[in-house]
Formats: structure tokens, C-alpha cells, sequence
């Protein structure tokens, strides 16, 4: 999985609590549509235009003795604006990565407690909490606890998102992080 590419319309912070997100497709961040559309009866393979910010108001391990198979919290929220003339979603967010920043590769997989946002019109904005789910963190085989994502490695945080006029494969992509733990 490659991270984003920079993207000049995409808002950007560097630090917690308020981390940008960049909705990806597979080839990294892109507004442009895949087909233009018009009005809201566009044909359902068409992607819609948009922006994404996630405010991270909770990242952290606890690693302190007894180290929990899923020691990893997360919450925050995503606001999505569109910024075209399609109507996008309802949007699904139900799972994701935290991925190495180096080179993209997924360390770990987890579910999020699924969350629906309602249809955002354009040139409206609609935001959404999320929480990763208690016990859902999944790594490499025969890793468990805080060595499933070492704590201070530089991550990025996934989340898979699904809707009308998204593109398939569509994920927001955190800004890069250290994983911070508790000892």
C-alpha cells in the first residue's frame, strides 16, 4: 500500500490532536473525478470531489504489566466536505491499518465500531466519531500485545471508507505519528 502524495487542496496539521486526512483511492490522494458529473443523478461509478479531516482524540498502548493482547486505543472523528457537484455516500467506516510510514506495509489491522455518514450534498460538510473496537487489533502471526505496533515507530492510520462516489478501495490516511505508549 503506498502512502498519500501530498495534495495542495488537502488541509494538513503535523501533530495530535487534530491529524488531516487525505480519502485515498489505491494510487494515493486525488480530487479529481474519475468522469464529470453534473447533478446528483450522476451514474454510480462516478467519484465525487472531497476533502478530509480527522481529529485524533484518542492514540495510545497501554503496555504496563499485564500487557492486554489489544493494548491499542483509538477515537476521533472524520469531517468530509464535498467539494463536487455529486452527492457522496451514505459512507460506511468499519475497519483499518496502521501502516509503517516507511514503505506503506500494514503492521496491523483492527475493526472500528461501524459508523455511518449520512449523505453530504455539495459543497456541504458532514462529520462522523469513530472508535476502534475493544479487541480487534490483529497482527503478524505469533506477535501480540505492544509488539504488534512498537511503541514510538512512526505510523500512519487507516481508515477504510465505502459509499456511493467513493473510489473503491478508499481510505484516509492519518499524517505520520509516533505511537505513543504507557509503561
Amino acid at each position: 500500500m503506498k502512502p498519500p502524495v501530498s495534495h495542495p487542496t488537502v488541509p494538513s496539521r503535523s501533530a495530535l490532536p487534530r491529524v488531516a486526512l487525505c480519502l485515498a483511492g489505491l494510487l494515493g490522494c486525488s480530487s479529481a473525478p474519475t468522469t464529470p458529473a453534473d447533478d446528483a443523478s450522476a451514474p454510480a461509478d462516478v467519484t465525487g470531489l472531497f476533502t478530509a479531516m480527522t481529529a485524533v482524540t484518542t492514540l495510545g498502548q497501554n503496555c504496563m504489566p499485564v500487557v492486554a493482547a489489544d493494548p491499542l486505543s483509538l477515537r476521533g472523528s472524520i469531517t468530509l466536505t464535498n467539494t463536487g457537484t455529486v452527492p457522496i455516500g451514505p459512507i460506511t467506516l468499519t475497519a483499518g491499518l496502521v501502516t509503517r510510514v516507511l514503505g506503506g506495509d500494514t503492521m496491523a489491522t483492527f475493526a472500528v465500531t461501524p459508523v455511518t455518514l449520512a449523505v453530504v450534498a455539495p459543497g456541504q460538510s458532514g462529520t462522523v466519531a469513530f472508535a476502534k473496537t475493544a479487541g480487534s487489533l490483529t497482527g503478524d502471526a505469533g506477535v501480540a500485545g505492544c509488539e504488534i505496533v512498537p511503541c514510538d515507530s512512526p505510523v500512519r492510520i487507516a481508515l477504510r471508507l465505502t459509499g456511493p462516489h467513493l473510489p473503491e478501495g478508499a481510505r484516509a490516511f492519518s499524517e505520520p505519528m509516533t505511537m505513543p505508549c504507557t509503561h
